[in-house]
């Protein structure tokens, strides 16, 4: 399996969402592939 930053994972930035993407690599094909929505960015985690 194969994490990926999409580019908006950190606190600081353009989009207000911080996500990651995650996919598993099956030979040649990407499979499974899954948008994650962390947060909203600049939020303390609780």
């Amino acid at each position: 399996m194969l994490y990926l930053n999409p580019g908006a994972a950190g606190n600081h930035g353009f989009h207000p969402i911080k996500t990651i993407m995650r996919f598993e690599i099956m030979g040649k094909e990407i499979k499974n592939l899954e948008v994650i929505e962390l947060g909203k960015r600049g939020a303390i985690p609780q």
